[in-house]
């Protein structure tokens, strides 16, 4: 648009910037392996814990979710203890659970606004007591969606 000034012409520009912001996620570790081993004297190793650390943007009203999947089919139970939150993490919990048949686990709860969250997860071989002597190793399959 070109405007008439009494010096002569004189340019009128107008400029628009669009931003557009896209959830991101990243998660450390991706995989965990996991290693018990049942002694017959008792002094079995059945727990074992690991640090899961997770950074997110997200979009508004966006739950987070971070699940876990062992890929055996030996029976493990979890507990998270929150170790660090940061901005919107800080409203996320770390929860417990058993693992069911193909259902991936749950790890956090209450997330929906983007931060850094931190948790200790405990996983233990259920009913230790009841298996034969031996080692048990499986690897857990973590996942993250923004």
């Amino acid at each position: 648009m070109a405007l008439l000034t009494a010096g002569g012409y004189s340019q009128h520009t107008t400029t628009t910037m669009l931003v557009q912001v896209t959830p991101e996620a990243y998660l450390v570790p991706k995989r965990i392996p996991l290693h018990f081993q049942v002694l017959a004297d008792g002094s079995s190793v059945t727990a074992q814990t690991e640090s899961i650390t997770a950074w997110v943007r997200t979009l508004p009203g966006k739950a987070v979710r971070i699940t876990a999947r062992p890929i055996t089919g030996l029976a493990l139970s979890w507990s998270g203890t929150v170790m660090r939150a940061t901005q919107g993490a800080k409203a996320a919990s770390c929860t417990s659970g058993m693992f069911e048949a193909a259902t991936p686990g749950e790890l956090v709860s209450g997330w929906s606004q983007s931060g850094v969250l931190t948790c200790a997860v405990t996983f233990t071989l259920a009913e230790a007591k009841t298996l034969p002597v031996g080692i048990y190793t499986t690897t857990v399959d973590l996942s993250i969606s923004p």
